[in-house]
């Protein structure tokens, strides 16, 4: 009997776990599945289910809504409905899988892919309500949507009810960007009238689809989510939605990559790399980073006779994969001048389903610049802008749901309008806890088990009721002012934008070029970063020391900002921007203090950098964009990898271009003048950046041994995680020069003189 009771306990503490396993949830939101079972059941209770769903339909905790309701003795699963890609989303792109009973369940699995995209009467016998939970891509042209959009509209026909499981849109739900779909040219792969990118969940897109459908829908919305939200930020585990798409960094580069349907132009690596045969890697490389794309850099890579691009998504917030196909297509061609697949007026092609438009391809084979072919869709975009205010669930606040979100069913013989769909809530109101569903209109169907009081004076309004959004330039109510987004987010739907700051980055999407440091700024445009508080110019017999620290911020700058701080001395930051993110409250504690922020480019990667004029300052820009971003102002300051003086770019210039005599530092020193630029060399050095394996002391000995009696000196020292000896002997270098007569300062593009003391 002692040897069954280690078997007993551990079979006692296995039927306590959950189904899932552990019933620990890290999640920063709940699903719509999460949502369903835990607060809206009655919705499904004592119906007969069918679940269109794949393997992307789980909840929070990992596990599957088809175990979940097979679990419930509540509910009847009588149907599985697979759209492409299968049941499991294994299946090739193309390849039909039958519909067949599931070996396991004992029910039919119904394939909705060609011939049988629209679930047929057959399929509906027993099923009271098609219960929907499928991850979306952000995309217009996933078949998910097509999927969806199909079984809404046969619910429709068979009177049957239609319930969506919300789940965060992988993009964030403020891009929303691309040709808009006209109605010509809708197809599988574009079912209604939304751009390339719309930026909503896919419970939004399944109200904005029943403004023209009227079926009886519902929509379980998620709880702590925000439109600004990404998808890393949701806590939720990533399950790839079909084999191409194995991670988030294919469905980033999808439609940045993958628009060039029926052309050369074609993708490879999940997504991730774009190009065509007969393209100069290098040139292509160029232009798509001349362009300032925001988010993004473009590395040259052949492949075999293919020459193109690897794309390196810095920023997915700021990222615009529509807009950067768009320049990735328009480039392509100039470089290498394709035939673009035009259509007929009797058959459209393949690229045209993709854009929704014949217009893109028209504009393309005119040769159109990719900003011409950008601003071609500008107002049809904003006219969908507008109309999907209406649809929206989510703002900048996390969302608390209090009931599921019903959609009316239209009046038999008119088409919907969108008005009887249920409006978002207003931009920046939270939705508030536990409040009562109001009365519905007469003759609307009541969410089962839900209390139908109107709302009390001065509370928000909740999701499910009739009232329609406020007008664009309407007051908002007391108490509901939209926060301002944060700094490279889109604006809330529904929000006025503030106009912006001096000095504040040009929002994304917006065509304005960006301001050349130290220009004028023309009206209407943002205006440019102002320039560091000039220093003072020496006195006579006065001595200057300019403290530099290179390649941060890490966790060694607050150290060094410390001792800083400590000592009353101010000093100069050369920032690396691909370490700008998740480290911006550092910087904006340097500008706070009183220190001078400089450019050190995003990469600072000798062989990218110094490949051409136009790559320099494309990846200079990167960084800096970053950097203002975090600061709210634009560096004027900049300091060269390697030093204005350096050779090692003599290896990686690009030989068609430059040699040693015609230089590739002698052409970017020259358009950095044009630009306003102010480079900072050095005189002295700590040489930490000959090596991580150093001391403080060998640090301080270093400085000791260049510093005489130079009336201005620059002192070079790094700031990056493995220089901690640098911040440890910082105390004695500010006390030794000191103790030389040296007064300390930032360095100020005003006083330029310190650009050539190396």
């Amino acid at each position: 009997m002692k040897k069954l009771i280690p078997f007993l306990i551990l079979a006692l503490i296995l039927t306590l776990l959950p189904p899932g396993g552990s019933s620990a949830n890290t999640a920063a939101i709940q699903l719509g599945s999460d949502v369903l079972f835990d607060r809206f059941h009655p919705l499904i209770e004592g119906k007969k289910v069918g679940l269109l769903t794949n393997q992307t339909g789980v909840n929070s905790q990992g596990t599957s809504t088809i175990d979940l309701l097979r679990r419930d003795r509540s509910v009847t699963l009588t149907a599985l409905f697979a759209p492409p890609y299968g049941l499991d989303g294994r299946a090739q792109g193309g390849t039909h899988t039958d519909t067949f009973l599931h070996p396991v369940y004992g029910i039919p699995v119904f394939s909705l892919d060609d011939p049988t995209r629209q679930p047929t009467a057959d399929m509906w016998r027993q099923v009271d309500t098609l219960l929907v939970d499928l991850q979306d891509i952000g995309a217009r042209t996933s078949p998910y949507l097509s999927a969806l959009q199909y079984a809404m509209t046969a619910a429709k026909e068979q009177g049957k009810q239609v319930i969506i499981l919300d789940r965060p849109n992988p993009l964030g739900g403020t891009i929303v960007e691309g040709p808009v779909l006209e109605k010509p040219y809708q197809s599988s792969i574009g079912v209604d009238e939304l751009p390339l990118a719309h930026g909503m969940t896919i419970g939004e897109l399944a109200l904005f689809f029943n403004r023209s459908i009227g079926v009886d829908l519902y929509v379980v919305p998620m709880q702590g989510y925000t439109r600004t939200m990404l998808y890393p930020e949701t806590g939720l585990n990533w399950v790839p939605p079909s084999p191409p798409l194995p991670d988030l960094t294919s469905v980033y580069g999808y439609m940045a990559t993958g628009l060039g349907a029926g052309t050369p132009v074609t993708p490879r690596d999940y997504f991730t790399w774009v190009g065509a045969e007969g393209i100069d890697s290098v040139q292509y490389a160029d232009l798509m980073n001349g362009s300032l794309l925001p988010g993004v850099l473009f590395l040259p890579e052949k492949k075999e006779k293919a020459g193109g691009v690897r794309l390196h998504i810095y920023d997915p917030r700021s990222f615009r994969p529509v807009q950067t196909g768009m320049y990735a297509l328009a480039y392509a061609r100039q470089l290498q001048p394709f035939p673009v697949p035009l259509g007929t007026d009797k058959e459209m092609t393949l690229f045209e389903q993709m854009m929704g438009t014949n217009k893109i391809g028209q504009l393309l084979a005119q040769g159109k610049s990719p900003h011409e072919i950008v601003d071609s869709y500008a107002d049809a975009l904003n006219k969908f802008t507008e109309l999907r205010k209406r649809f929206l669930i989510y703002n900048d606040v996390p969302f608390v749901p209090v009931a599921a979100i019903h959609s009316q069913p239209a009046v038999p013989g008119t088409t919907q309008t969108p008005d009887t769909a249920t409006p978002a809530p207003k931009p920046g109101t939270a939705q508030p806890p536990d409040t009562a569903t109001p009365a519905p209109k007469p003759g609307t169907a009541q969410p089962p088990d839900t209390a139908t009081p109107a709302p009390k004076p001065g509370t928000a309004q909740p999701p499910g009721t009739a009232t329609p959004a406020p007008k664009p330039g309407t007051a908002q109510p007391p108490g509901t002012a939209a926060p301002a987004p944060k700094p490279g987010t889109a604006q809330p739907p529904g929000t006025t934008a503030p106009a912006p700051k001096p000095g504040t980055a040009q929002p994304p999407g917006t065509t304005a070029p960006a301001p050349k440091p130290g220009t004028t700024q023309p009206p209407g445009t943002t205006a440019p970063a102002p320039k560091p508080p000039a220093s003072p110019a020496p006195k006579p017999g006065e001595k200057i020391a300019y403290l530099t620290f290179d390649d941060g911020p890490s966790p060694v700058t607050p150290h060094i900002l410390d001792t800083l701080k400590k000592y009353q001395v101010k000093a100069t930051f050369f920032i690396v921007g691909r370490h700008v993110p998740g480290n911006e409250a550092i910087l904006k504690r340097a500008v706070a203090e009183g220190h001078a922020i400089g450019g050190h480019t995003y990469s600072h990667d000798y062989q990218v950098v110094y490949k051409s004029t136009e790559a320099f300052f494309a990846d200079l820009e990167k960084g800096n964009q970053l950097i203002e971003k975090a600061i709210g102002t634009k560096p004027v300051l900049f300091r060269y990898p390697g030093g204005s003086t350096n050779t090692v770019s003599l290896k990686y210039q690009d030989p068609k271009r430059y040699n040693n005599q015609k230089t590739v530092m002698s052409a970017i020193k020259a358009e950095a003048n044009k630009k306003g630029y102010t480079f900072i060399d050095w005189n002295v050095t700590n040489g930490d950046a000959r090596s991580n394996h150093y001391t403080a002391q060998q640090a301080l000995a270093n400085i000791k041994q260049q510093v005489k009696s130079q009336k201005e000196i620059v002192v070079l020292m790094h700031d990056a995680s493995t220089k901690s000896p640098t911040a440890q002997a910082l105390p004695e270098v500010i006390a030794f020069l000191q103790a030389k007569g040296y007064r300390f300062a930032a360095i100020s593009p005003d006083h330029p003189t310190v650009s050539h003391v190396k």
